[in-house]
């Protein structure tokens, strides 16, 4: 499904179209590739360019200044084509990438279209580096691929048409719409899209579709970690674009502010997706937290504690794989828990579990459970195994990945500190046609995992299993078999 993104007065609205390491902080940046790289990237024309790979230099309207980005070297002139993350570009609407002869890009102002490609650029950059990082996830699609982007349309407006983002300005005229919440929501559309399998586009999919981009515009912000005198890291969305002058357009703590739904009920449109926006800020940051904005609860405990935001992120990334035909607020409760229950246990799922009941969203039939194990008496020893190693926790990284036919994936198995490497190993649930080669030395373990060209497209889990003698601990990664134009 294509999805257009509209700014509307009080929302990001979602219609349908035709057609972990530490974050950065600062405005200066540092990439993750050489300064000087041969590579091919797509422009937003479709052409295929080749050239050098490097790291320029930009006057940003709200990143600061300067800023670096990827860009591209070919003969005399420089592009705003990244290389290093195929697909990457920006332009002028329906002209090509821009281009010059220095690699030193616009001038700060918020009318330059030129200074808007600088802040996309930085954006989805970042963007992308979040995905990796926090998530485990390889580009956009999930295969290692991203999106060019436009920016000059003129309109109070910015959308995602499924092959491109596109960036207005705001009412005022001051600004372009390219903010790093609302680069990261554009793009976090696509995600979204390029999870899972069909949502069928219902009314609550429809929902659950616009909130998936909050979250990951906040993603975005909260990974780059700006000061306060720029875009810093919140639960406010357009709040430095300003849309139509009367400040953000949600505050996910409380939707109520900005007249959406805080809590799950009748859902009419236009549809702004308050109900999952109030529930992924009650998972990662609770009721109360410290110096952020407290949140009320609309039913269940009127306490919660937050898990933190990289925990939640990996928690809705994971449950957003299993997005389906039929998607509902039911369905994405179940997939949160049982993400929250394969990535890290009993209290986690329960915090997941906790904060779906806070926005009235009901129990489920065939939700996970989890019962927290009765802990030992005080002055009792533990008991332990007869003999051989026992492991204390294993966990795979990423988490999930997508995968083409006749494709492959490198994952990490990682055991608890003190946990023997020699603890047997296992793999089960690949799909027909698909190999699981687990390899290790006295550092590390990881796990190869080879799709044949005939493995049948969909969402498999796979189950990796540390055991030994009375002992076993699993984990569980996700595999999207899926073709690029899935």
């Amino acid at each position: 499904m294509n999805l257009k993104t509209t700014l509307g007065a009080f929302a990001l609205m979602t219609v349908v179209a035709m057609g972990a390491t530490a974050p950065a902080s600062g405005a200066e940046t540092t990439s993750t590739v050489p300064r000087l790289a041969t590579a091919h990237s797509t422009g937003t024309d479709g052409s295929l360019s080749s050239g050098q790979a490097l790291l320029g230099s930009g006057n940003s309207h709200f990143n600061g200044n300067p800023v670096t980005i990827q860009t591209t070297n070919s003969g005399s002139l420089y592009s705003l084509n990244d290389p290093t993350r195929p697909g990457l570009s920006c332009g002028p609407l329906n002209g090509p990438v821009f281009t010059k002869t220095a690699d030193t890009w616009g001038n700060g102002t918020g009318t330059s279209l030129e200074t808007a490609c600088v802040d996309v650029m930085f954006a989805a950059q970042k963007h992308w580096d979040m995905l990796r990082d926090w998530l485990g996830r390889n580009g956009v699609d999930g295969a290692g691929r991203f999106y060019p982007a436009s920016v000059g349309l003129n309109n109070v407006n910015a959308y995602w048409d499924g092959t491109r983002a596109v960036f207005g300005h705001n009412s005022a005229h001051t600004k372009q719409l390219t903010s790093l919440d609302v680069v990261g929501y554009q793009y976090g559309l696509a995600v979204y899209e390029m999870s899972g399998s069909d949502d069928g586009n219902g009314a609550e999919a429809r929902d659950l579709n616009k909130s998936a981009a909050d979250i990951f515009g906040t993603l975005t912000e909260h990974y780059v970690n700006h000061p306060l005198a720029l875009d810093e890291p919140d639960y406010l969305i357009g709040e430095e674009v300003n849309t139509v002058g009367t400040g953000p357009l949600i505050h996910m703590y409380n939707p109520s502010l900005t007249g959406q739904q805080n809590c799950y009920g009748s859902l009419l449109p236009p549809y702004y997706g308050g109900p999952q926006d109030h529930w992924f800020y009650l998972l990662a940051e609770g009721t109360n937290p410290p110096g952020k904005p407290a949140s009320p609860v609309c039913a269940g405990p009127s306490s919660l504690t937050g898990i933190g935001i990289q925990k939640a992120a990996r928690i809705f990334h994971l449950g957003l794989q299993r997005k389906s035909l039929g998607w509902s607020y039911g369905r994405a409760r179940v997939a949160t828990m049982q993400a929250a229950k394969n990535l890290y246990g009993c209290p986690e799922m329960n915090a997941t579990k906790a904060a779906w009941t806070a926005i009235r969203v009901p129990g489920q039939v065939g939700e996970p459970t989890c019962s927290m194990p009765t802990p030992t008496p005080s002055g009792t020893p533990s008991p332990t195994s007869p003999s051989g190693p026992s492991p204390s926790g294993i966990t795979v990284d990423p988490p999930s990945a997508r995968v083409g036919p006749g494709g492959s994936i490198t994952v990490q198995i990682k055991l608890s500190p003190g946990t023997p490497q020699q603890v047997p190993l296992s793999a089960s649930g690949s799909p027909a046609g698909t190999a699981v080669s687990i390899i290790r030395d006295d550092q590390s373990t990881t796990a190869i995992i080879n799709v044949s060209a005939g493995t049948p497209q969909g969402t498999y889990t796979i189950t990796f299993v540390a055991t030994s003698e009375g002992s076993a601990k699993t984990t569980h990664f996700t595999l999207i078999v899926a073709g690029d134009d899935d």
